[in-house]
């Protein structure tokens, strides 16, 4: 049951973290906004571990050549994914990464035993076609002559972002099954965190930290522990114990989530019907795999 709590946390958290992005995005680079995040993050989850958690905490520090090279993945993914929502919507940067739904279903069919019976079921497959396919028609624009797919920079970095978090979620539940996952991102955060204070270094600007004020600040700091630091820990508490596959593809609500909140803030995340319609087989394609999972709980429950 807990298991399943988890998962409207890290729904919610990442459907927000695209639209606090953009909101920072006037105050902060996109480096330096980084790492502010990160920070909070890991402040808060030093914190907690030090106190909840300090024996699995000390144990996954012991493990710091299997976390500090996902760390290094994961800075450059999160520097992807934050300069790409700079250059994009909030909702088209959420529409796009649902991409890595197949991919990680892809890996996870590879990898892990016991998400094999689930993939193989035909909700679950019939599901992610639709994603795939729903995904699809958000792609395309309107140029005012035709509606059409346009390739920039966002989408190409927002792609690169799908494929690393499709290995990060795979190689997550792998470790997490040997580590507590609080105590292993807490270790994680920390290191990406370091990662982030050179980037913005070398390409940010540090004295935005003062200039944004402490209404900013406070904000940044609400994100990092809502979006990253609760988010990624329920993940992967949850996907230990529900599969990647499917804890992946249940984020595919999210930009639904992420669209609703970020129309209130601006106007041009508005979608053309093309996008509607592809959100709304997106949307069917998800509900099939959750009924696809659920079909697996029952059958692996039955006596």
């Amino acid at each position: 049951m807990t298991s399943y709590l988890s998962v409207p946390l890290f729904v919610l958290g990442w459907a927000l973290t695209p639209v606090f992005v953009r909101y920072m995005s006037g105050s902060y680079d996109p480096y330096t906004q980084a790492f502010i995040r990160y920070a909070s993050a890991a402040l808060a989850l030093t914190l907690y571990s030090s106190v909840v958690y300090r024996g699995e905490l000390l144990r996954a520090i012991r493990h710091w050549r299997i976390l500090l090279p996902m760390s290094a993945m994961i800075t450059t993914m999160q520097l992807a994914w934050t300069v790409a929502i700079y250059h994009t919507t909030a909702t088209m940067a959420q529409l796009v990464t649902t991409l890595q739904a197949p991919l990680v279903i892809l890996l996870s069919f590879l990898v892990f035993h016991d998400e094999r019976n689930t993939i193989r079921n035909p909700r679950f497959i019939l599901g992610t076609l639709l994603c795939i396919v729903g995904v699809t028609g958000v792609f395309m624009r309107d140029d005012g002559e035709s509606i059409r797919i346009v390739i920039d920079l966002a989408l190409v970095l927002l792609i690169f972002v799908s494929i690393a978090w499709a290995v990060y979620a795979v190689w997550g539940r792998h470790t997490a099954k040997g580590l507590h996952p609080v105590a292993m991102f807490t270790v994680i955060s920390v290191y990406v965190t370091i990662g982030f204070v050179f980037t913005m270094l070398l390409f940010g600007d540090p004295r935005s930290l003062l200039s944004a004020g402490t209404r900013m600040n406070g904000i940044a700091f609400l994100s990092g522990v809502v979006c990253i630091a609760l988010a990624h820990c329920a993940f992967h508490f949850a996907q230990v114990r529900l599969g990647s596959a499917f804890c992946t593809t249940i984020q595919l609500v999210s930009p639904f989530i992420t669209h609703v909140l970020a129309l209130g803030f601006w106007p041009d995340e508005r979608l053309l019907w093309i996008q509607w319609a592809g959100g709304g087989i997106l949307l069917l394609g998800a509900f099939l795999v959750i009924r696809a999972r659920g079909q697996q709980s029952t059958a692996e429950t039955t006596p």
